[in-house]
């Protein structure tokens, strides 16, 4: 693939993560008229959540504890680190904590003009995304979204399952 499409296809692929971030918005205020907000946040949570366990396939294959491949397979995707710019802070045998300093929906949700705290909103209900997702492959997580006055996007700190 030549640069110029390696380029193209980047730009496309960034270009509907932004559209997805605005789909959360269209859906979430249709939600929100009709039902208020309490209702509409639970139930994108829901949504997000249950599309988010579609996209764990794969990643199970890295439990209990080879978080240097869930580093590449997760982390990096989908283009080696450039649409998200994660920061591993940490990477070992027993957990993967990585600050994401970029993301094409916070990027989208700025560009709306939406107010800081509807955009933190937002990154929290997105989040459920990545819960849906590790935990659907049997990984345990926790995910502090951006807020206001904050730089970067979301942190989120992966292990392996508690043993029962």
């Amino acid at each position: 693939m030549s640069d110029v499409d390696a380029k193209a296809l980047w730009t496309a692929l960034n270009d509907a993560n932004k559209a997805r971030a605005r789909v959360y918005v269209e859906f979430f205020r249709a939600m929100e008229r009709r039902f208020g907000r309490d209702a509409a946040v639970e139930v994108t949570r829901e949504a997000v959540y249950n599309w988010g366990r579609t996209l764990a396939g794969g990643l199970a294959q890295h439990l209990p504890a080879d978080f240097a491949g869930l580093r590449n397979s997760f982390a990096f995707a989908p283009d080696g680190g450039a649409m998200f710019s994660p920061d591993v802070a940490s990477c070992t045998n027993s957990e993967l904590t990585v600050q994401f300093r970029t993301c094409p929906l916070k990027t989208a949700w700025v560009e709306l003009g939406l107010p800081d705290e509807e955009v933190a909103l937002f990154c929290d209900m997105a989040a459920c995304a990545d819960y849906g997702t590790l935990e659907e492959a049997g990984f345990k997580v926790d995910i502090t979204t951006w807020k206001p006055g904050e730089d970067g996007c979301c942190r989120l700190h992966i292990t392996a399952p508690e043993q029962r």
